[in-house]
């Protein structure tokens, strides 16, 4: 016998009503998927970019840090007025060098100065300015410190170089001398000063670096950079050829300093001074640096409102960009600040 259409049960279905709700919640779903999706990517982004900006600060800390620990190290001393033929300010130019070569020392000082044998000064700071005579490679960062480190090299070279300034050192004395042409061998003792015996002195290397920022680096237009000068030939055709110029961290965009002295003579740290403030008679043990470094590239969707200010800084610095960035500091004992 057939059922009657009309005692039939409805058939089994999904209305279009159903239908549209279904295909909002699949849509925002699959909104919601991306939104995360592109979330966790900034995420990844910004903390790749924060890490690499975190090894760019280990790596300048790692250059700048061991060479300041060594500041005022003369090889077997540490007390530069120990040292023959080094010079105060106002001072003549020793015997032991020649005219030409004393315009190669007051490279960066300015003529007469003898910037580079000023071995007193073993650390000092232009405070917010570039501050050097001899010309920066791209430029300098206004307001960025610039900080100069005077030392003896280690160890001991395997051979003298007739090109650059040394130190023949003892535990009581020591004296700077360019080796004569063709002169290399430091066991030799007709190519030390007189006076010296190569088993009872050791030679070292003269060191003089002056750390600053510059606005550009080599492989990037437009991004910072710690760079580096160094004194290296005396002996070179042109004033400006006596320094060596090199790029350490692309991306520090800004470097301040301050100094730890001790202004009593107890061997103690007493104050942290700025550069351009230092007592008189204060001795310098030891030196706070902070370093702010970039990214390479803008960071779509991010916006630095953060207020810098730290080391000299006089005032809060709001870049208010799309770069990220990080500021580090290190304070750095000298382990070789004469008593």
């Amino acid at each position: 016998m057939s059922v009657p259409r009309a005692m039939r049960a409805p058939s089994a279905g999904t209305s279009l009503v159903e239908l549209m709700l279904a295909l909002v919640a699949g849509l925002l779903l699959v909104l919601c998927m991306l939104a995360i999706q592109q979330q966790g990517s900034r995420l990844r982004r910004t903390a790749d970019t924060v890490a690499r900006l975190q090894e760019a600060a280990r790596l300048a800390f790692a250059v700048i840090e061991a060479d300041l620990r060594m500041a005022s190290h003369w090889g077997l001393h540490n007390r530069a007025e120990w040292v023959t033929n080094h010079a105060r300010p106002g001072d003549a130019l020793p015997a032991a060098f020649t005219a030409a070569q004393g315009e190669r020392l007051s490279a960066c000082g300015g003529t007469g100065s003898l910037w580079a044998i000023q071995l007193e000064r073993y650390v000092e700071a232009a405070d917010g300015s570039y501050g050097l005579a001899c010309a920066a490679t791209g430029g300098a960062v206004a307001g960025a410190d610039t900080l100069v480190i005077r030392r003896a090299a280690d160890g001991p070279p395997a051979t003298l170089d007739p090109q650059r300034i040394h130190l023949q050192s003892t535990r009581t004395q020591a004296t700077l001398f360019v080796p004569q042409s063709g002169c290399t061998n430091p066991a030799s003792v007709s190519c030390l000063p007189a006076g010296y015996s190569p088993t009872t002195s050791q030679s070292r290397l003269l060191l003089v670096r002056a750390y600053y920022v510059s606005p550009t680096a080599t492989q990037h237009a437009g991004l910072p950079a710690l760079r580096r000068k160094s004194l290296g030939n005396v002996n070179s055709a042109s004033v400006g050829g006596a320094m060596n110029d090199e790029e350490i961290v692309a991306g520090v965009e800004d470097m301040q300093v301050r100094f730890g002295v001790d202004t009593d003579g107890d061997a103690s740290l007493d104050a942290y001074v700025e550069p351009g403030s230092l007592p008189a008679a204060a001795r310098i043990v030891a030196a706070t640096i902070w370093l702010r470094l970039r990214a390479e590239d803008p960071e779509p969707g991010h916006v630095d409102a953060a207020h810098y200010r730290y080391g000299g800084m006089a005032s809060d610095w709001v870049p208010g960009d799309a770069y990220r960035r990080i500021v580090v500091s290190r304070t750095v004992q000298l382990r070789n600040a004469p008593p």
